[in-house]
C-alpha cells in the first residue's frame, strides 16, 4: 500500500509537471497579445547599433524615399529571430492581423463607412460616382480615388488568400518556434503594430551583424505566378515606390524554385549584411512539416501564403528592415515535454548585442555560388552545404 501510495503521489507529481510545462509553453504562444506593439519596439529599445553602442533612434526607421506620403514613409519591418525567451523556453508564435477597418490605409472610407455603419470593404461595392461625389474638393475626390482603388487591389489580390492568424506552441513536432516577422508603422511618434506574422529565418546560426545586418532596406518588390498582375496592381506598385510583375527564383542546382512575392532586402550603407536574400512566401506554399517558426530556411525569411502576399502589397520599396536575435536565444529544436529548447545556456550576464566583439572569427557559412542564367532575367543566390 505504501508503495503504491508513493507512487501515485510520483504519477500525479509528474502529470502536473507536464501540464505546467505545456501551460508555460501555450502562454508564450499567446504572450506578444499583452504588449501588441512591443515588437515594433524592438529597433528603439532593444537592438542595439554596431556602430554607436545605442539602441536605433526611431528616425532610423523613416523611409528615404521623400516621394513616398508620409504616412507610408513610416512604415518599417521588424524580424525578431530569437526563438526562446531569456529563460530559454520556447516562445510560440501568435499571429496578429490587423482588421481591414482598422487599418490607416483608408481613412476617409473608413469614415464613411462608419457613418453609414457598414464595414469598409463593403463600400468596394458601391459605384465610384456615389462615393467620389461625397468628396468637397478636389484634393479629397483624389484621395477617396485613390483609396478606393486600393481598397478593390487589396480584396481581389489579398483579401481572398486570407487564413486564420496561426497560434503555434512552444514546441511543434520537436521544433522550438517563436520568430517572428512584424509590420510596423510609425503613429502619433510611436511604434504601431499592424501585422505580426510566423517566420522562419537561416538554419545555421548566424554570426551576429554579419551574416544579417541589423538595420536593412527592401530593395525590390516581385510578384508570384499564381496571380495575374494588373494594371491595378501596376498602379498599386507605382504608389508603393516601385515594383516589379516579375517572379524570383531560387535557382536550385538548375531546378529553380520559385519563390513568391519575393522582397530583395540589402543592409543599410555600411553595415555588412548578406545580399542574396529576402523574405518571401515558402516554397511550395506548404509548412514543411511544421518547421515554421524555427530557424530552418537556407537563409530567406520565409512567410505563409496570405502573409507574403500581405507583406509585400504592404511594404514600400526603401522600408527600413531590421533584424535582432541573441545567439544563445536562437534554436532551433525544443522539447515538448518541458517547453526548452534544446542547447540553451543561460548567459553568465545578460547578453548585451552591442557588446558582442566585431572581430569575433565567425562560424562557417555554407558556401554561396551565384548563378546568372536563372529565369525571369534575376540573379540570385543560392547555398550548399
Amino acid at each position: 500500500m505504501r508503495d503504491l501510495f508513493f507512487s501515485s503521489i510520483t504519477i500525479r507529481a509528474c502529470a502536473a509537471a507536464v501540464a505546467l510545462a505545456s501551460s508555460v509553453a501555450l502562454a508564450f504562444a499567446a504572450s506578444p497579445e499583452a504588449d501588441p506593439d512591443a515588437s515594433c519596439r524592438i529597433p528603439f529599445e532593444t537592438l542595439k547599433d554596431p556602430k554607436t553602442g545605442d539602441v536605433f533612434p526611431m528616425s532610423a526607421a523613416l523611409n528615404d524615399n521623400a516621394d513616398l506620403p508620409a504616412p507610408l514613409r513610416q512604415r518599417y519591418i521588424v524580424a525578431d529571430l530569437s526563438s526562446t525567451d531569456e529563460n530559454g523556453y520556447c516562445r510560440g508564435v501568435a499571429e496578429h492581423f490587423t482588421p481591414v477597418k482598422d487599418l490607416s490605409e483608408f481613412p476617409v472610407l473608413r469614415a464613411i463607412a462608419a457613418e453609414r455603419g457598414v464595414d469598409v470593404a463593403a463600400l468596394a461595392n458601391e459605384s465610384a460616382e456615389a462615393l467620389l461625389a461625397r468628396a468637397a474638393t478636389p484634393e479629397a475626390t483624389a484621395a477617396l480615388s485613390v483609396e478606393l482603388d486600393n481598397l478593390k487591389n487589396y480584396l481581389q489580390q489579398v483579401q481572398r488568400f486570407k487564413t486564420e492568424p496561426l497560434n503555434k506552441p512552444g514546441v511543434f513536432h520537436g521544433y522550438c518556434v517563436g520568430q517572428t516577422l512584424s509590420l510596423c508603422e510609425i503613429v502619433e511618434g510611436r511604434p504601431k503594430l499592424v501585422y505580426r506574422f510566423v517566420t522562419s529565418s537561416s538554419k545555421w546560426s548566424p554570426p551576429l551583424y554579419r551574416y544579417y545586418a541589423p538595420i536593412n532596406f527592401i530593395k525590390s518588390r516581385n510578384w508570384g505566378s499564381d496571380r495575374r498582375y494588373t494594371p491595378a496592381d501596376a498602379r498599386r506598385d507605382a504608389r508603393m515606390g516601385g515594383g516589379t510583375a516579375r517572379p524570383v527564383p531560387f535557382a536550385n542546382d538548375g531546378e529553380p524554385i520559385e519563390m513568391p512575392n519575393f522582397l530583395h532586402f540589402l543592409p543599410m550603407p555600411g553595415y555588412t549584411g548578406e545580399t542574396g536574400n529576402g523574405i518571401h512566401q515558402i516554397a511550395g506554399g506548404t509548412d514543411s512539416g511544421g518547421t515554421f517558426g524555427a530557424p530552418v530556411s537556407l537563409g530567406c525569411l520565409r512567410l505563409g501564403r496570405f502573409q507574403s502576399k500581405l507583406a509585400r502589397w504592404w511594404t514600400p520599396t526603401n522600408a527600413k528592415f531590421f533584424v535582432h536575435f541573441e545567439p544563445n536565444r536562437y534554436r532551433k529544436f525544443g522539447i515538448a515535454s518541458t517547453g526548452k529548447a534544446r542547447g540553451f545556456q543561460a548567459p553568465v550576464a545578460r547578453i548585451e548585442t552591442a557588446a558582442a566583439d566585431a572581430t569575433t572569427t565567425p562560424r562557417p557559412r555554407p558556401k554561396r555560388t551565384v548563378k546568372s542564367d536563372a529565369p525571369f532575367g534575376f540573379s540570385f543566390s543560392i547555398f550548399s552545404n
